[in-house]
């Protein structure tokens, strides 16, 4: 395996910097994890051989490479003294989105599509033209070569659309909270891609080491207290010139779904408030949802974030399409209609309607 790259990494805990395992020091670990003298950070003994890994400077920390991908998740990490276990568990928000994207969203069903894109996005004929037309938007504002491009959430690489973005790059570096999306994005890039499991708050590089980055639709399924977090780790790790681009979601603060979408809106608060009744009266558990989700204004963005620029990703909603956009009503037409509307004013667009993009440059 090719670490060539191990130079932008750093220890997620403390900072310092990572190498490589020698041969020596991964039979020696491999015995202490037969001996039960090994643990991760989250106080779990480890299931498996280690083969391939890093170590901090200070040899504390260990995080081991499973199939091409690097554990650099805080709680993953490996010790030799009980002393260094984290107490407490994963942020419970944050575990819900891990774990439905481990366990559903990024496999494929028996038509070859992700249930994330079958949950989520629409996937009809009518709407493929537009939906590619806006992803080919975000390269527009990103730098068209460099070195390393940070995928930040890069899930599966669920559309072939999404790999323009570092086509000229020498590599995509996936960060992402699912060894699943990991390991689905792997079998599309190779070699061409760095795979980092990890968490967007706290990412494992050195400052200004990327040339570019992505975060498509991810931010808002991280906790609302932590959001501006991840855009300003994003924002740590540019270098000079450097440019980035977050897609992000209004939902509740785009007044042009709100109005479009609002007797849909009371029907499904009605419905669920019902459904939420019943369950207490048949004292039954409410369901679960999916993934967390927290959308805030961009009044909020603006006040906590380094500058950027507004633009518009996409104006529509899924359930706006969904409601609305059909072949047999002139659902194309209405599209292209709405994607010149975009193009000639991006910024309003971006401001009034589902999701804008957040354009970085340093």
């Amino acid at each position: 395996m090719n670490l060539e790259w191990i130079s932008i990494l750093k220890c997620p805990i403390s900072g310092q910097e990572l190498s490589v395992l020698q041969p020596a020091e991964i039979i020696a670990l491999n015995e202490d994890s037969m001996n039960n003298k090994l643990w991760q950070l989250d106080g779990k003994q480890i299931g498996y051989t280690i083969e391939l890994g890093l170590i901090s400077t200070d040899h504390i920390y260990i995080y081991p490479i499973i199939n091409g991908i690097v554990l650099l998740l805080k709680d993953l990490a490996l010790t030799g003294s009980t002393d260094h276990i984290i107490s407490g568990k994963i942020d419970k928000d944050k575990a819900l989105v891990q774990n439905f994207y481990n366990q559903k969203g990024w496999f494929v069903n028996e038509e070859g599509n992700y249930e994330d894109a079958v949950i989520y996005e629409d996937l009809r004929e009518v709407s493929k033209e537009y939906l590619k037309k806006c992803h080919d938007r975000v390269s527009r504002f990103l730098n068209p070569k460099g070195t390393y491009m940070l995928d930040a959430a890069s899930g599966a690489l669920q559309y072939s659309d999404y790999l323009q973005y570092s086509s000229s790059y020498k590599y995509r570096v996936c960060v992402d909270f699912s060894f699943q999306a990991l390991s689905e994005a792997k079998k599309k890039l190779g070699d061409k891609g760095i795979y980092i499991l990890a968490d967007m708050c706290n990412m494992p590089f050195k400052d200004n080491v990327m040339d570019g980055f992505i975060s498509l639709n991810t931010i808002y399924h991280i906790p609302k207290d932590q959001q501006v977090l991840a855009i300003q780790e994003l924002y740590r790790l540019l270098a000079t010139n450097g440019k980035g681009v977050v897609v992000y979601d209004w939902y509740k603060h785009s007044p042009w779904m709100n109005i479009c979408l609002l007797p849909f809106r009371a029907f499904v608060y009605i419905k669920n408030r019902l459904l939420s009744l019943f369950a207490k009266l048949a004292r039954q558990n409410e369901p679960q949802k999916r993934l967390y989700f927290f959308a805030h204004n961009y009044t909020y963005f603006k006040q906590n974030l380094p500058p950027f620029k507004l633009a518009v990703w996409r104006s529509l909603s899924v359930p706006f399409m969904r409601y609305y956009i059909h072949q047999s009503l002139f659902g194309k037409q209405i599209l292209n209609w709405v994607y010149n509307k975009e193009e000639k004013e991006p910024e309003v667009c971006g401001l009034k309607g589902e999701y804008p993009m957040f354009i970085f440059e340093k």
